[in-house]
């Protein structure tokens, strides 16, 4: 049973500043999925909202649950995260090429989301378990390879390069803060090398080709597969410093700008807000993650340093390639700018994340591995 004295004193460790944090970008998203959507069918500033009730009380739940639970029960978690991504591929929903989300009677929930962030509890417990003390040589990082393996290749044959990629990196983040030697990580980023142009000619779909050589020469097909980073250009250079102001965005409303409440919505963003609003969010962000790291180096539990450092590395990456992709510096992948993408199982999966922080701050202090 629930003990609401107990409750109230974690929810008063709540740190305040994170949390209004999240809701500034959250009031900036919704501003723009309206502005966005405007003129079309479907009601998406409702939704959103709805969804960001759900959320918010995934994030007092989550918050309240001692985080330390996630590595005690590691291998089911483990097992779970394989039998759902499995299950997606047998009774998944096709869109767009890809069979990423699972239909619930209106709801199409996207596995690969969540699968992201399990991975991290899973992995994180691994090196707690197995390398505490120390982790040095070939032999560590291919076992530890292990253990992210199958989840990476029932994500990259959906198809989501984007996801996977992000499972990449969480493994080097993690392995790294693990103190992994430098002539392993040298020996990582050669072979990286060495692999990706193989990888491009043999094993990435017709489509993700395309991305790729969209994103070296968008200007080559600019009404076909180029017109997407070409008219989000356009969107944001028009905004100029200042932006042209709330609802007053036109690659949007007139429809030349495709996906601008989901992938593109920074785009609709930068056009409305300008060089300045785009500044306060970038800005926002960094301090988010700021809080997450710093939330992690004030925590001595392990587990909990690295499950911190797996969801900063999640939102950086988000970030960082959603950013850089309505820009034209980064390929299209289709992964949403997090806390402002419209989208139910993107914003729930945020805000379980952001509430797995909150419970580290709570908890750290609590006891726990060492």
């Amino acid at each position: 049973m629930f003990n609401n004295n107990t409750h109230l004193e974690k929810i008063l460790k709540f740190n305040i500043f994170f949390i209004l944090n999240i809701i500034l970008i959250f009031i900036m998203s919704l501003s723009t999925i309206y502005s966005a959507t405007l003129e079309k069918t479907g009601n998406f500033f409702f939704k959103e909202l709805l969804w960001f009730v759900i959320a918010s009380l995934v994030f007092i739940m989550v918050s309240l649950v001692d985080y330390r639970k996630y590595m005690k029960y590691s291998n089911q978690i483990y097992i779970f995260n394989l039998l759902i991504l499995a299950s997606v591929l047998v009774i998944g929903t096709k869109k767009l090429g890809a069979r990423r989300w699972i239909d619930l009677g209106g709801i199409a929930l996207q596995p690969s989301e969540f699968a992201k962030i399990l991975l991290i509890f899973t992995f994180s417990s691994f090196l707690v378990k197995n390398y505490s003390d120390r982790y040095t040589g070939f032999r560590a990082m291919f076992y530890s390879f292990l253990h992210i393996f199958p989840i990476f290749f029932l994500i990259a044959v959906e198809p989501d390069l984007g996801t996977s990629l992000v499972i990449i990196l969480i493994y080097g983040v993690l392995l790294f803060v693990n103190r992994l030697e430098w002539k392993c990580i040298a020996t990582v980023f050669l072979s990286i090398l060495f692999i990706v142009p193989l990888a491009y000619k043999f094993l990435l779909k017709d489509y993700q080709k395309d991305r790729i050589d969209t994103f070296l020469s968008p200007e080559a097909d600019a009404l076909g597969t180029g017109w997407n980073i070409s008219q989000s250009k356009i969107a944001i250079g028009s905004g100029e410093i200042f932006g042209k102001g709330f609802l007053n965005n036109t690659q949007g409303k007139l429809r030349f700008l495709p996906e601008s409440h989901t992938d593109f919505i920074g785009s609709v963003f930068l056009e409305e807000r300008g060089f300045i609003g785009g500044t306060i969010l970038i800005l926002l962000y960094i301090a988010l993650i700021g809080q997450i790291l710093y939330i992690a180096d004030k925590t001595d539990d392990k587990f909990g340093k690295y499950v911190c450092y797996g969801i900063a590395t999640i939102f950086f990456f988000h970030i960082f390639v959603n950013m850089g992709m309505i820009m034209g510096i980064m390929p299209v992948t289709g992964l949403p700018l997090l806390l402002m993408s419209y989208g139910g199982s993107s914003l729930v999966f945020s805000f379980f994340m952001l509430g797995i922080v909150q419970s580290i701050k709570i908890y750290r202090n609590n006891g726990g591995s060492r």
